[in-house]
C-alpha cells in the first residue's frame, strides 16, 4: 500500500501503565531561543531530573547556535561567510552542511543554502534595485561548499551561506538525542514550529494524552487548518507569511529565479517576485526534525503538483500544503500518519 512506511514509523502504541508510566513526573519551560520561542516539555522519573535535563538542552542551544547563527557576527557560519575557509570546526558544522547539500541535491536546486546573498539585499533595501537583485542572485550556485583536505572552502568569491532552513531542526534533533541518552523518553521540543516529539504527554490512568501538534493559521485566526497527535517524529512549517522585511518580505527565496532576473514584471512598484507564487505554507512530517525543516523550505520553492508528487516518491514524509488561493493539498501519507 502507498505510503505505508509513514504509517509504521509514526504508528502509535499502547501505554504501558503497568511499567511504572503513570508514576512520570511532568515539567515544561520555555525560553527564547534562536530568535524564538523554544518550548521544552518531558516526562521524567523526577522533577529534579527533568528539570536537570531542560536547563542542559538550553545550553546545550546556546552552544550550537554560536556555530550556526548568521547573525551572530563571531559564529562559526560567520566566519566561513567572511573568510571564506574553515581549517578548524566541530564535526556537528560538517553534518548540517553536508545535509544541506545533500537536499539540495535531491530537490533539484529547490533547496539551495547560497541564497543569503540575496536575503541579507532584500532585509536591508526596501526599495529594489533590478541591477544589484539580479547581481546577488549570480552568487546562487550549486553546491556553494567545498570539503576537502578537512577544510570547509566556500567554492565562489562572493557567495555566502546561511543554515536558517535546517540547523534549528538539527539542534532540535540534539536536543531529542539528548533526552534519549539521559533515558527520557516522552518529550517535545518546539523551537519556534520546529517541533520533534517521542511517547506520551500524559501516562495518567484515565487521563492519557498524546502530544498534539496544531499546524500554523496562515492568518494567524487561530483557523487552524491541521490539529493531530503524534507520538513520533518531527514537524516543522515553512510559508510566506512569515514576513522578515517589507511587504513581501518572506524569507524563502527562489533559488531558480535568477532565470528571470530580466523580465520586466519581476519588479512591480519596485519590489521583487521573490518569493512562492504557488504556496502560502508547507508543513512537513518527517522522522527528524532536520529533515522536516529544510525540506518544508525546498518545497515551498515548488509548484504545488510537484511538490505534492515529490512527496510522494519518499516514504518517510508527509506533507500538507496551502497553496496561494487557500485550497489544501495532501501527500498520500499525510492521511495516514
Amino acid at each position: 500500500m502507498k505510503g505505508l512506511g509513514l504509517f509504521r514509523f509514526f504508528a502509535k502504541k499502547k501505554a504501558l501503565h503497568n511499567m511504572g508510566n503513570e508514576n512520570l513526573i511532568f515539567v515544561s519551560d520555555m525560553q527564547i531561543k534562536m530568535g524564538t520561542f523554544v518550548n521544552i516539555q518531558c516526562l521524567a522519573a523526577s522533577k529534579d531530573l527533568a528539570e536537570e535535563c531542560i536547563a542542559r538542552a538550553f545550553l546545550h542551544i546556546d552552544r550550537l547556535e554560536q556555530v550556526f547563527s548568521r547573525h551572530d557576527g563571531s559564529s562559526l557560519l560567520s566566519v566561513l561567510n567572511m573568510q571564506g575557509l574553515l581549517c578548524d570546526y566541530p564535526a556537528e558544522f560538517k553534518t548540517v552542511l553536508e545535509h544541506a547539500l545533500s537536499i539540495e541535491n535531491r530537490t533539484a536546486g529547490a533547496f539551495n543554502p547560497s541564497v543569503l546573498a540575496v536575503l541579507e539585499y532584500l532585509e536591508k533595501n526596501s526599495l529594489v534595485n533590478a541591477k544589484d537583485l539580479q547581481e546577488r542572485f549570480a552568487l546562487i550556485i550549486k553546491n556553494p561548499v567545498d570539503f576537502a583536505d578537512n577544510k570547509i572552502r566556500l567554492k565562489q568569491s562572493g557567495s555566502i551561506v546561511t543554515l536558517d532552513a535546517i540547523a534549528k531542526g538539527y539542534i532540535v534533533d540534539f536536543v531529542a538525542n539528548f533526552f534519549e541518552e539521559k533515558g527520557i523518553r516522552n518529550y517535545l521540543i518546539n523551537a519556534g514550529g520546529d517541533i520533534r516529539v517521542n511517547g506520551m504527554k500524559s501516562f495518567e490512568k484515565g487521563n492519557e494524552k498524546t502530544w498534539k501538534i496544531a499546524i500554523e493559521d496562515p492568518y494567524k485566526q487561530k483557523n487552524y487548518p491541521a490539529v493531530f497527535s503524534l507520538m513520533r517524529g518531527a514537524v516543522a512549517t515553512s510559508g510566506n507569511y512569515e514576513k522578515n522585511f517589507g511587504e513581501k518580505g518572506s524569507h524563502i527565496i527562489l533559488p531558480a529565479i535568477q532565470e528571470r532576473i530580466g523580465q520586466k514584471e519581476c519588479f512591480p512598484q519596485g519590489t521583487a517576485e521573490h518569493v512562492s507564487p504557488f504556496v502560502k505554507s508547507v508543513s512537513v512530517i518527517a522522522p527528524e526534525a532536520m529533515q522536516a525543516d529544510a525540506y518544508a523550505t525546498a518545497l515551498s520553492c515548488m509548484p504545488v503538483d510537484a511538490a505534492v508528487e515529490y512527496v510522494n516518491k519518499h516514504a518517510r514524509l508527509a506533507c500538507m500544503i496551502i497553496a496561494e488561493d487557500d485550497s489544501k493539498h495532501y501527500s498520500d501519507n499525510w492521511k495516514l500518519r
